[in-house]
């Protein structure tokens, strides 16, 4: 598939998906992210069964993430789903064991968060959108 026809077949499932996202970026970020994948898989068009295959999947795949929302320490929360994304298994560990939690440098956007642990600081960027208390 040519970087076209995949631009193009993003796009044409991000429409149909668009609803259920709420926001036309994220839809086309999804749908950019599957018809990558199958494009990577070796398919060389997609048929109007891998269409409707794709846009199942994007739209009925269940939530696997069963915890907690937000990873709370005082009055500031970081979501779980984003340290999860941003820390490695030992640094994630070692941040749920944090007894202080702060910015160190924010820009506009962003905010470079550190947990303070026994172990030594973690750091990790966390957009200021989806952060609590900061």
């Amino acid at each position: 598939m040519s970087k076209k026809n995949l631009m193009k077949q993003a796009h044409k499932l991000a429409k149909k998906i668009v609803e259920k996202v709420g926001d036309y970026i994220i839809a086309l970020k999804l749908t950019l992210k599957k018809v990558w994948a199958m494009a990577k898989a070796g398919r060389k068009k997609m048929s109007d069964t891998a269409f409707k295959s794709a846009l199942y999947e994007l739209t009925h795949q269940k939530k696997e993430y069963n915890g907690p929302e937000f990873f709370w320490l005082g009055s500031k929360g970081i979501p779980v789903w984003l340290m999860d994304n941003n820390l490695d298994q030992t640094e994630l560990w070692g941040a749920q064991l944090a007894y202080n939690m702060y910015a160190e440098r924010e820009t506009e956007k962003a905010a470079l968060i550190v947990f303070e642990t026994d172990f030594g600081n973690i750091t990790m960027w966390a957009p200021k959108s989806v952060i609590k208390g900061f």
